[in-house]
């Protein structure tokens, strides 16, 4: 005998809710949406902490956290800090390059060369010239100076690859001197590139030389084939 379900049967069916529904209704719990969901538990994913530091309001909260004793806190608060548009953030930056912990110092330094802080310049020279820096770390300052472009470190930079004898580092040196592309050292960059006797160095001083002499110079103004009006008053004024 074929069984046929009655109508109370068919109405509970239907108003019974799916498990998807259901699962959804209590995970969202009293009618909450996905998006308070997420923000109730505390989304942490990078483009979040991105938009916590964009607002600025959470700064203060950032810079606690470079005085944590645990690194990744600090690490974490380099990357937020970094990440901000907000111009205080370049002072703390600046303070995590003395971090104890190797990721949040080269961190810092990083950011520093993103976002072009040329505030920072004095004291990434004082740091690559004090003794004790890190040679890995040394490497990085010499790349974020040419990548921050502050002609102040052009003299400085020249100085100390010419007496450091490490060529990882001689050599980002050199390649940020190019980037600075600053003509006052083109004299100074010809000589030490014939001093050289290292090859790969003495064809990056060469491509330097190559950037400071192309520098992009300020475009002249043409002349307008058409008078001004002072000129055509004054064409009009000549007997």
């Amino acid at each position: 005998m074929r069984f046929r379900p009655s109508v109370p049967w068919l109405l509970l069916a239907f108003l019974w809710p799916a498990p998807a529904a259901l699962a959804q209704f209590q995970y969202s719990g009293r009618g909450m949406g996905t998006a308070d969901v997420i923000s109730s538990a505390g989304d942490n994913s990078p483009e979040a902490r991105y938009k916590k530091a964009q607002s600025g309001s959470n700064l203060s909260d950032w810079v606690r956290r470079l005085d944590a004793d645990d690194p990744a806190k600090r690490l974490d608060a380099v990357k937020s800090l970094g990440e901000s548009n907000d111009p205080k953030a370049i002072d703390y930056l600046i303070q995590a390059v003395n971090d104890p912990d190797p990721r949040v110092e080269a961190k810092a330094v990083d950011y520093l060369g993103k976002l072009h802080a040329a505030d920072s310049t004095p004291f990434l020279i004082q740091k690559l010239f004090t003794v004790g820096t890190r040679d890995k770390l040394r490497q990085r300052i010499v790349m974020t100076l040419g990548k921050i472009g502050d002609p102040r470190a052009s003299r400085p930079l020249l100085q100390y690859v010419s007496q450091d004898m490490n060529p990882e580092i001689r050599g980002a040196g050199i390649y940020a001197l190019g980037e600075l592309a600053d003509e006052s050292l083109r004299q100074d960059l010809a000589r030490f590139s014939e001093e050289q006797t290292d090859p790969r160095l003495k064809r990056l001083a060469s491509e330097a030389l190559v950037k400071v002499s192309t520098r992009q110079q300020a475009p002249v103004e043409k002349k307008s084939p058409f008078p001004t009006a002072l000129e055509a008053a004054l064409s009009t004024e000549r007997p």
